[in-house]
């Protein structure tokens, strides 16, 4: 397959979003294939970003695998290939994936911060009142999180006459 000639300007916004994805811990190439899904005028598929983004169809295969499980983007149709577009409910998309990404990492960490001891003993003597504040400040972390992915079931369309036609 050759790479399509896709416009450089196109190929710097998917460059940015996807370092911006990848601050927040995704890997670049999401950022990109999301980019050009979000962007298109039509759904895309795989063999269609494939060509835009000249990547293995390995890559592909699994960058949209992941994007799918994090209802990032979604199926927009199948026939003889399955068609892609992003995820128009932002609000669906970022609780998703606090709810699958964010809520498992402070799992993690609140079950380490629970096996540290407390005693005093061994070379390395830890302060019982900081371990004591680091699993406050994760419950704190575990409650807040909780609190976002509650706003799922808010409805906010009362709000557009509250801050204006454009939010």
């Amino acid at each position: 397959m050759d790479k399509l000639r896709v416009p450089p300007e196109l190929t710097d916004v998917a460059e940015q979003v996807g370092a911006f994805m990848e601050y927040w811990g995704f890997k670049t190439i999401h950022g990109r294939i999301w980019t050009h899904i979000f962007l298109s005028a039509e759904p895309l598929d795989a063999g269609a970003l494939i060509r835009r983004l000249d990547v293995s169809k390995a890559l592909m295969s699994m960058s949209l695998a992941e994007l799918l499980d994090h209802d990032v983007i979604q199926v927009a149709g199948k026939s003889s290939t399955t068609t892609y577009s992003a995820n128009p409910n932002i609000t669906q998309m970022i609780l998703s994936v606090l709810r699958k990404r964010e809520r498992r990492m402070l799992s993690r960490v609140s079950s380490a911060a629970k096996t540290l001891p407390v005693s005093g003993d061994g070379e390395v003597k830890l302060n019982p009142e900081r371990i004591g504040a680091l699993q406050d400040m994760i419950k704190t972390a575990e409650q807040t999180l909780e609190s976002l992915l509650s706003l799922e079931s808010c409805d906010f369309a009362e709000w557009k006459d509250f801050c204006g036609e454009d939010t």
